[in-house]
């Protein structure tokens, strides 16, 4: 059972933030600023998805747990202390799906989850000090989730659904150095984000399609990349990151079929969403 205490509040995920960036301006004095010029990169990704549905009462709906792969792209430009850059990602597969059905009471359901996850952000940074920088963005998330049929404990069939989320994002970053050498560097890179106007489209059979808008929360995300030079002007990238943020319980939305309603209604519980993963690539400077 998962209590109301337990979930991460917006005012945490500030205090956090808030320690984590007065770390930042404290790390040691090495050298991290970006050289001038454009660069390229690429990378193969691995997300570990952890997501979980509670009730109003804080009790435990459903969860999705698994490893997913990917690919990350990158393209970034660098003038002077400025830097403007951009970057697609994208992860897929299948994770184990443990929840309930809506029968009195539930009955227990565990099958799997087709997860389609894209992800696309700009920003602008400021190197305001060789060591360390802040910076701006915006991001925009699409993520499809599959839920396939199965059979609940009883072993009796359970029809699968499909939704689809989507919602837009700014956050507030700030990186500083850790380590640098001659062929190498390794830096900190945390991030607070707020969600904006994040909805969710479900269809049921016999009614018309459904988007139902969900409340908008804070999030985090935490890297620590590390960047070894494997020739003039090519680099190894390894990336390990955590992210975790929420999405507000839906408001009661009456069903329509054929356009008039039917007086079934439905809502999209409160999440909460717990990622960690890898990132591995190259990058090419220009």
């Amino acid at each position: 059972i998962i209590t109301p205490i337990m979930l991460t509040t917006a005012r945490s995920y500030y205090c956090l933030i808030l320690c984590t960036l007065s770390a930042l301006l404290i790390a040691p004095g090495v050298m991290a600023q970006p050289q001038s010029g454009s660069e390229l990169s690429v990378s193969a990704s691995v997300l570990h998805f952890g997501y979980q549905e509670t009730d109003d009462d804080g009790s435990l709906l459903n969860r999705e747990d698994g490893n997913i792969p990917g690919l990350v792209l990158g393209v970034s430009h660098t003038t002077n202390s400025w830097v403007f850059a951009g970057e697609a990602s994208y992860h897929g597969g299948e994770v184990v799906y443990d929840g309930q059905t809506n029968a009195v009471p539930p009955v227990p359901v565990k099958t799997r989850t087709l997860q389609n996850i894209g992800d696309m952000a700009l920003r602008s940074e400021y190197w305001m000090h060789p060591r360390y920088a802040l910076y701006l963005g915006a991001g925009y998330h699409y993520w499809g989730r599959d839920i396939q049929p199965g059979t609940d404990v009883n072993g009796n069939p359970v029809g699968g659904l499909f939704e689809a989320y989507s919602w837009w994002s700014g956050f507030l970053g700030a990186k500083a150095s850790l380590y640098e050498s001659g062929t190498s560097h390794w830096l900190v890179d945390a991030r607070l984000l707020q969600i904006i106007n994040p909805t969710m489209s479900v269809r049921y059979s016999g009614y018309d399609s459904a988007t139902l808008k969900l409340g908008e929360r804070p999030g985090l995300r935490i890297a620590a990349p590390w960047r070894y030079t494997i020739g003039k002007s090519s680099n190894l990238n390894i990336d390990p990151f955590a992210e975790v943020y929420e999405l507000g319980r839906s408001a009661n939305t009456t069903l329509t079929s054929s356009g008039s309603p039917t007086g079934q209604q439905i809502y999209e519980p409160r999440s909460l969403t717990r990622n960690y993963g890898l990132n591995i690539g190259i990058s090419q400077h220009f």
